[in-house]
């Protein structure tokens, strides 16, 4: 099965403008909270650092992760096109009948 390069990158690329602009909102509504977390979920300190957040700096990192994002999975989406073009990745099923 081949992907749709261009609808995979799209979906791709609205999802991470959708969680960039989750993210977005976490760190004007509640700055320290949002530290706080990514903090325990990157394992890195990250509460003494200062989040400016500008309507540039919110423009730029939608346009750069979600055209970022966009332009990878497209990129991902024809490398595995040409794989399987190619009979490079086995197509075989794990599990070919019942078993029962």
């Amino acid at each position: 099965m081949r992907l749709d390069t261009r609808c995979f990158a799209l979906a791709a690329g609205v999802a991470a403008a959708l969680a960039f602009t989750l993210c977005a909102l976490a760190v004007a509504v509640a700055p320290d909270a949002t530290a706080a977390f990514l903090s325990f979920v990157a394992h890195y300190d990250l509460t003494d650092r200062v989040s400016v957040l500008t309507p540039g700096n919110f423009v730029g990192g939608l346009f750069a992760w979600g055209f970022g994002t966009a332009a990878f999975t497209a990129l991902l989406a024809w490398v595995y096109n040409q794989a399987i073009s190619r009979r490079h990745i086995a197509l075989t099923p794990i599990v070919t009948a019942r078993q029962g």
